[in-house]
């Protein structure tokens, strides 16, 4: 048995759910990495494609991020813009906010702490 089957599925929880003026929250709770990446993708793309007023990111609840992880959100953020519609990071932990600022992600994302920003 690899390590990889023994990896529980709840290590990445997503949810999407609808705000006023139709913005669309990803919440991720969980673990981002190689093997949990595709149900953040499937999440974030779906909320994308409702073409609503924004997406906003919620990842208060997010332990670890790796570079799969973060290809994924800025995949997610090209997606949006290029459809015209607000997209933002919110509560992002302060160990996950330094992997934004070290490959420079700080200067393109948008971040927002309070959750009323939405």
């Amino acid at each position: 048995m690899t390590v990889s089957d023994e990896r529980d599925s709840a290590m990445l929880q997503v949810t999407v759910a609808a705000e006023p003026a139709g913005v669309q929250v990803v919440r991720v709770e969980g673990e981002v990495d190689y093997d949990t990446a595709g149900d953040l993708r499937a999440a974030l793309f779906g909320a994308i494609e409702r073409k609503p007023a924004g997406v906003v990111l919620d990842l208060s609840r997010l332990r670890f991020l790796d570079s799969t992880g973060l290809g994924v959100i800025v995949s997610g953020w090209q997606r949006a813009r290029k459809s015209g519609m607000h997209y933002a990071l919110r509560c992002v932990p302060t160990v996950i906010a330094e992997q934004f600022e070290l490959t420079g992600l700080t200067k393109v994302l948008t971040f927002e702490e309070d959750t009323s920003a939405a």
